[in-house]
Order: C-alpha cells, then sequence, then structure tokens
C-alpha cells in the first residue's frame, strides 16, 4: 500500500483559491522586481507617475501656466528615462486640471525615486484604511480579510499601483459620494461626485443619470464643486494654460502615444484592434456601436426613479459606473477602482454574488499571467508574439468585466421592478 502523501491533495475550493492568490501576489512581485533589477523604473513602473512628478516640478520652477507646455515636459522627463540603458524615450503627459497637480508640487521637491516610494505608501495606507472606514461607517463591521484579499489582489489596484496612479482618489470620491446619499445627504454627495473631475470622462452617464433621477440636490452640489475646481484651475494657469489643457484633451480623445489604447477595457480599444488588423471602417463602426449601446444600457437603468436607499440604486449605480469605463473614451483597467465601494457595498448586501470577486481577483490577473507566459515561450521558439495581441487580452478581461456587471445590474433592477409592479397590481 503506498502510503506517499502529494502536495495538494484533498483540498477544497477555499484552498485552491488561498494557493491562487498566493500565486497571483508572487507574480506580481516578479514583475515589480524585474522592473527594479532591469533598472526600469519610471519606463514601466511608475510610468504615469514620472508624468505627474514632472508637472509638479515645472510648477515650482517655472510656474503653472507651464506645466501644459510639452517641450518642459519632455525636458523634464528625459533625464529620467536616460537612467535606463538603451530605453527610448516615449513623453507621457498630464491633463488634470491645475487644482489636481497641486499634491505634485509638493512631490515635485522630492527626489523622483523618493517621492514614488513615497507616494506608492501613501495611497496603499490610505486604500486599506478607507475600505476599513468604508465599511465600519456602512455596516458597523471591520471589511472581512477575504474580501479585503481579493479587492487588494485584483488586477486593477496592482496596475493603479504599478503605474504610480491617482485611483486610490476615484475610490475615496466613489465611496463618500454612496456614503453621503445614503445618509440622505445630496449637496454632500454632489461635492464628491466633483471629485471625479480628476478623470471627467468618469462622470459621462452618472450625471445625466442623475438627471433622470431627478436628483437635483445631488447636481446642485456637482455643479458647485465643479465650479470651485474650474475657476480654481484657471486663476491657476490662467486662460492661455486652460487652452493648452484643453489641446491635450482633444489630443487624448484622438489617440496620442502615450494614451496606450490597445490595453484599454474599453469599446474603443476593441475597435483600435479590429481597426488594424481587419479594416478601420469595421473596427471604427463596432467601437461606435458598443459605445453608444453601452451609453444607452447605463441609461436604461434610471429610467424609473430609484429610491436612494432601495437596493436597485446601489445596483444601478454600479452598473452606471461599469458602462462608464466600458464605454468611455479614455479607460484603463486601474481606473476600475471607483467601483470597488459599490462592489463591496452590493455585495456585502448579498445582492452581488460571491463569484464576482473571484472573477475580480483571478480574471484578469490570469490573463496577464497568461500573455506573459506565451510571450516568452513564443520568443524563446523564435516567433514574437503578434504585436498588441496581449493588450487585446487584457483589454478584453476587463470590459468582459465592466459588460457583465452592467448585465448583471440591468437584470437586478428589472427583476425587482417587476417586483414592484406586481406588489402594485395586488393592493389596487
Amino acid at each position: 500500500m503506498d502510503n506517499r502523501r502529494f502536495p495538494f491533495q484533498n483540498l477544497d475550493a477555499r484552498a485552491w483559491q488561498n494557493l491562487a492568490l498566493v500565486a497571483i501576489f508572487t507574480i506580481y512581485i516578479v514583475q515589480i522586481g524585474s522592473a527594479l533589477i532591469t533598472n526600469d523604473l519610471f519606463n514601466s513602473l511608475g510610468f504615469d507617475y514620472r508624468a505627474f512628478w514632472s508637472v509638479g516640478r515645472i510648477a515650482n520652477t517655472q510656474g503653472y501656466p507651464y506645466i501644459y507646455d510639452l517641450e518642459l515636459q519632455a525636458k523634464t522627463q528625459q533625464p529620467i528615462v536616460q537612467k535606463t540603458p538603451k530605453q527610448n524615450f516615449l513623453l507621457n503627459t498630464t491633463v488634470f486640471l491645475p487644482i489636481f497637480i497641486l499634491p505634485f508640487q509638493v512631490l515635485g521637491l522630492l527626489d523622483i525615486d523618493f517621492s514614488f516610494w513615497l507616494w506608492t505608501i501613501v495611497n496603499l495606507a490610505g486604500l486599506i484604511l478607507y475600505l476599513q472606514f468604508f465599511t465600519q461607517s456602512v455596516f458597523g463591521s471591520r471589511l472581512p480579510t477575504r474580501m479585503m484579499a481579493f479587492l487588494l489582489l485584483g488586477f486593477p489596484i496592482y496596475d493603479n499601483f504599478f503605474m504610480g496612479q491617482v485611483n486610490v482618489w476615484l475610490l475615496i470620491c466613489t465611496g463618500e459620494f454612496l456614503r453621503a446619499t445614503l445618509n440622505r445627504k445630496p449637496l454632500a454627495a454632489g461635492l464628491w461626485l466633483g471629485g471625479l473631475m480628476i478623470k471627467p470622462q468618469t462622470l459621462i452617464i452618472v450625471i445625466p443619470a442623475l438627471l433622470l433621477n431627478r436628483s437635483w440636490k445631488t447636481l446642485l452640489g456637482f455643479v458647485s464643486a465643479a465650479s470651485f475646481i474650474l475657476i480654481v484651475s484657471i486663476g491657476l494657469v490662467g486662460p492661455g494654460g486652460m487652452i493648452q489643457l484643453t489641446k491635450l484633451w482633444l489630443g487624448y480623445v484622438a489617440g496620442m502615444p502615450s494614451n496606450f489604447p490597445d490595453n484599454m477595457m474599453n469599446w474603443r480599444m476593441l475597435g483600435f484592434h479590429l481597426s488594424r488588423w481587419i479594416a478601420p471602417g469595421i473596427g471604427g463602426g463596432i467601437a461606435v456601436v458598443g459605445t453608444l449601446a453601452t451609453i444607452l444600457a447605463g441609461l436604461y437603468l434610471w429610467l424609473r426613479p430609484l429610491e436612494v436607499h432601495s437596493p436597485e440604486y446601489s445596483a444601478a449605480l454600479l452598473g452606471t459606473l461599469a458602462a462608464t469605463c466600458a464605454a468611455t473614451w479614455h479607460s484603463h483597467l486601474h481606473m476600475a477602482l471607483l467601483l470597488i465601494p459599490l462592489l463591496v457595498y452590493t455585495n456585502m448586501q448579498k445582492m452581488l454574488p460571491d463569484r464576482f470577486l473571484t472573477l475580480w481577483a483571478f480574471f484578469s490577473s490570469s490573463v496577464m499571467f497568461a500573455t506573459l507566459l506565451l510571450s516568452a515561450l513564443m520568443v524563446w521558439g523564435g516567433s514574437p508574439l503578434i504585436p498588441g495581441f496581449g493588450g487585446l487580452l487584457l483589454g478584453l478581461s476587463g470590459l468582459a468585466l465592466n459588460l457583465f456587471l452592467l448585465a448583471w445590474s440591468i437584470q437586478f433592477v428589472r427583476a425587482r421592478g417587476l417586483a414592484y409592479k406586481v406588489n402594485r397590481s395586488a393592493v389596487s
């Protein structure tokens, strides 16, 4: 009789998930370590932070009216890139409104290497503390450790920290918007919604949705916050600076090299690849149709006015933000952090199935690992990966998650709406 014991025998689903979480964490650490060992900081790791830090440094040395000067940005960033041997310089631009540059003006006083790690530590601590605060405030209990692990190891959070992005701010603004709404403080909710102006493309569906829902006080709060942000921004850079920023925004919509539309999580990404591989007309047509259909689906959620404490409201809000991530013109996977407060809320309310948190943790990260492995095998075999194929797979994983959430929210809101109609008919 063979009494030998082999590893990983008789493990249940929970144990396999734990092993998978460890594997994902290991992959992330290896990728970060590889970037550090190859001295690739601010070319891959911290790529977006390089742009944020550079405008902060320009604000300190030249003044705010010059922060959107691309020549100055290039002059500031080139010495950073040249630290890496044989690295081609790619200018990464910042298109935030001037008021949102203020934190980077402080960080621009520091050495970029030190400031990047300080930025990373502060954001990671802030993320964890805020998620605990949010759940304690809304539910009176701490966020379960296992849920925290699933959220933190999801690819969007890894991508946010790898790139040195600002999406923890989006997460906090979304969470505070939801908290204020639940606490029947619509003006405060609107003020927090104004914080999403750091990435205005996040507002393309939620503002019309609030109009449909007749959330007038919330909209008043948003208009107040947006007006303050715009007035301060104009005061910082003047009309000329705002004109430069507008040109950069138009460049982002049309496409710039540092946009990387090939790995976004939206319909634009799919159209980009189809245009390159099939025909521009077909790719562009599919992107336009998909975008318009997604926007209409997001607005469909609000055709019936929703009461803020109803389960349908939070489900509709989650679907609206997911539709935004799929439809808006600039949407990388790290922007999905704005969904997290709604994921936590709907899951802890026993609305959103646990399986979606499993998808959040494993789907895109598994696609990333598979792409890296496939690329390595093809290079080893002397046949490089098809250009853009890895970005397509990763982008599709994000697009699929967004559309899954949108479809779930529509089904949930429709089911509740039908039950409401049946109950009204029975009463009458």
